[in-house]
């Protein structure tokens, strides 16, 4: 039982040829034209049978799956190390089954919730295959990030104060020749108060939108003329400098922006299996979707 012979091996490489079979179709849109095809799955092989339980080739790349493919099985010593750990997994859970462990609320409960999250998984994938990203969607999200609005990054200061009055108070004095770097030692209640409010170098989209729409709207050398309301209370604005940042090529982002459209067309997809569900929570009114979560001052 715990030894394997070449032939077995050789089965179990060959079997993991249908790994290509089993790809997302996030996998198999990336694939170029002219490329060899990965060869049809055949159905499952029995690759080796554990006190009468045959564990099928299919079986043996879900368990990897299952374990986050840590395994990459590009060679014989890890698909031997793979088909060794399956063995030892399966003589546990056949002892476990053997003491009625199965049987246990908490067992059978993670048992459930286990088939759950594949099925889901599952679901995802097939979703994937039947409406993949294209490159149609990713340069249209790629230009409406990188505008030349985007791109502009500000070299900013800022002084946070509690209350409107102050923070006038403050420009004021500004307007009078006092130092912005000072007043922002002594007023500013921002964890950048001792480098007298610098921010560095931040894009628009990296700060909340109130601050963000009044620093782009300073030129080099400006500081704010009013108060800027934010949820952490009232700034006084300083642009020290403005440049323009080259965006990144678009291949080198490409996965991020597909990654990001998957998110959005999963999260819309579950929104509408949510609206047309019928959910009922005991004692307790039917949940919703929860609500888009707020921008922190920096993203």
């Amino acid at each position: 039982m715990n030894k394997f012979t070449h032939s077995k091996l050789k089965t179990l490489a060959a079997s993991l040829l249908l790994a290509g079979a089993l790809q997302s179709g996030a996998q198999a849109e990336d694939s170029k034209a002219g490329q060899t095809p990965a060869p049809k799955a055949t159905g499952p092989q029995t690759l080796v049978t554990i006190n009468g339980q045959a564990v099928t080739d299919i079986e043996v790349l879900a368990f990897n799956a299952l374990q986050g493919g840590q395994n990459k099985l590009d060679s014989q010593q890890a698909q031997v190390q793979l088909l060794n750990q399956l063995v030892n997994t399966t003589l546990l859970a056949q002892e476990a089954q053997k003491n009625g462990l199965d049987k246990l609320p908490q067992v059978a409960a993670a048992l459930k919730m286990a088939d759950v999250q594949v099925l889901a998984e599952a679901e995802v994938n097939t979703y994937f295959e039947k409406h993949p990203v294209t490159d149609a969607e990713i340069k249209e999200a790629y230009d409406k990030k990188f505008t030349p609005e985007n791109l502009q990054e500000y070299k900013v200061r800022h002084i946070l104060v509690k209350e409107e009055k102050e923070a006038n108070d403050i420009i004021d004095a500004l307007a009078k020749g006092e130092d912005f770097v000072e007043l922002a030692k002594k007023h500013s209640l921002d964890s950048s108060k001792d480098a007298g409010g610098e921010l560095g170098w931040v894009g628009r989209n990296q700060v909340v939108k109130p601050f963000g729409d009044a620093m782009s709207g300073l030129k080099k050398g400006e500081h704010s003329s009013k108060p800027v309301k934010t949820q952490f209370g009232w700034h006084v604005i300083d642009v020290e400098d403005i440049r323009t940042q080259e965006p990144p090529p678009l291949d080198q982002v490409k996965d991020q922006f597909k990654l990001q459209i998957q998110q959005q067309k999963l999260a819309q997809m579950v929104s509408e299996l949510r609206n047309n569900a019928k959910v009922e929570v005991a004692g307790a009114e039917q949940p919703t979707a929860a609500p888009d979560a707020k921008p922190d001052t920096k993203k």
